[in-house]
Order: structure tokens, then sequence, then C-alpha cells
């Protein structure tokens, strides 16, 4: 009778047993992630590091500076000439508003296009998907327009305003977002939809009390991005 070897005798790196290999792969792994890490935080180190040093300069010899100090962050808070507290809040409350806003009306149009037919769909994600081809430099002249604009007529939405980054921001990263939330929820299957339909829920209770918690991962990921 012929002997069939062994898939570990005729797979892997001759001269080492499978779990010698499989050492070897976690070894592999480990040192690849650190390279990464590394080349990742590399540039965060400089930059703090850069931040501590006292002396004006934005290169030193030495990771942690002799004459490191916060002096740089006092002056940024407290210097009247740099209202940091005031750009800061700025910022958050433009993240803060545009990731609810766009996290909320993305999953209430992917759950439509995933979960309805409806005339104009197809033409819609073809849309979508073709704003996706252009980057978003290409629009800024024409939002600037739009934007000065549409303050002579509602300032609230004019330049120089939060409303207007935030609706910026909000609109613009919808297009992405859209597609990817509906691509998870194609993979959640419709007879659960169906079995609540029957049981008298409507759309809205659907989405709120079944979908929503199931498509919770896919929104905090595009809430991050």
């Amino acid at each position: 009778m012929t002997q069939v070897p062994s898939s570990a005798n005729s797979q892997g790196i001759p001269g080492l047993s499978w779990q010698q290999q499989k050492y070897l792969g976690y070894a592999v792994r480990y040192i690849i992630a650190i390279v990464l890490i590394v080349f990742a935080f590399v540039p965060v180190v400089w930059v703090v590091s850069a931040s501590l040093n006292q002396a004006g300069s934005l290169t030193s010899p030495e990771i942690i500076p002799r004459n490191a100090g916060f002096a740089n962050y006092q002056m940024l808070i407290d210097h009247q000439y740099y209202p940091f507290k005031r750009w800061f809040f700025n910022s958050y409350l433009i993240a803060t508003i545009s990731t609810a806003l766009s996290v909320s009306s993305t999953a209430i149009a992917a759950y439509a296009l995933s979960r309805f037919r409806f005339t104009g769909r197809q033409t819609l994600m073809r849309a979508i998907l073709l704003i996706n081809v252009f980057p978003g430099v290409l629009s800024m002249i024409a939002l600037y327009t739009i934007m000065q604009q549409l303050g002579n007529h509602v300032p609230i939405l004019g330049l120089d305003s939060h409303w207007s980054l935030i609706l910026i921001y909000t609109s613009g990263a919808m297009s992405i977002n859209v597609f990817l939330v509906k691509g998870y929820l194609d993979s959640i299957p419709m007879e659960i939809d169906e079995s609540a339909l029957v049981d008298g829920a409507s759309h809205w209770q659907i989405f709120a009390t079944i979908t929503l918690p199931l498509i919770r991962p896919i929104l905090v990921t595009i809430g991050v991005l």
C-alpha cells in the first residue's frame, strides 16, 4: 500500500517541526508589527521632542532635549495673539456635530439603499460612486463660491461660520460612508426585517431597534474616519 505523507512533513520549512514553524511564524509577525509601530510612532516622538525643546530648534541630537520644558505650551495657551483655546473649541464643536450628523444621515441613507427598491436607486448609487472618483480638492473653489453666495441670503451658512464647515464636512463624508454602511447592511439577512414586518413592526421600528444595533461596529468605524 502506498503511504501518503502527512501534511506536516510535505509542507512548510524542511528540517523544522510543525511547532517550530508555528513559533517562527509568530516571531516574523511580531517583528513586522514592531517595525510598523516604530515607523508610525517616530513622527509623533519627533513632534513631541521638538515641542519640548525651548531653544527654538526643530531638531535635536537627543530624543529628550537637555533644556526640555513646557514653555512652548505655556506660550501657546497664554499668548494673546494665539487664541489656542478658541481654536480647540471650534475644532471640537465642528468635529462633534459633523460626526453626529454624518453618522446618523449615512445610516438612514444606507438603510434605504440596501433595503428598499425604488425608481432611480441605481442612478443614485452611480452618482454617489462618481463623486468618490474625484478628489475633494477640486471642489474647494466651487464650495467657497457657494458659501459666499449662500451667506448673502442665509448668514448662518455663509463664510466664517461654524455651520458652513459642518455642512461641508457632513456632506463630504457621506459619499464613501454610504457605500461602506450599505455593504455592511447587505450582509445582514433580509429575513430579520421580514420577520419583524410580519410581527407588525414599521420600517422605522425595524431600523431603530434591530438594524441600528447590528450596524453599530461600522458606524463606529465611519465615526472615527
